[in-house]
């Protein structure tokens, strides 16, 4: 992953997520034109669940030091 993509908040990568969608559910997209938004959202997909994984195991670790446990 580039860095642009390391450095993307989750709103951003939300957002962008967000527009691949729209672009492939274009009722006059074709299919070689729909899979360049659809590898798009892959990868801000990718960079939303890493970034609300490093989350979760931030929180995770404060439980451990706190002794509280939460669930997710």
């Amino acid at each position: 992953m580039s860095d642009t993509k390391k450095t993307m908040s989750f709103e951003e990568a939300l957002a962008g997520l967000g527009k691949a969608v729209q672009a492939m559910n274009r009722e006059d997209t074709p299919l070689d034109e729909a899979i360049e938004p659809y590898e798009a959202g892959i990868r801000y997909y990718q960079r939303c669940s890493e970034i609300l994984q490093n989350a979760k195991q931030k929180i995770q670790q404060f439980d451990k030091e706190t002794g509280d446990i939460s669930d997710f």
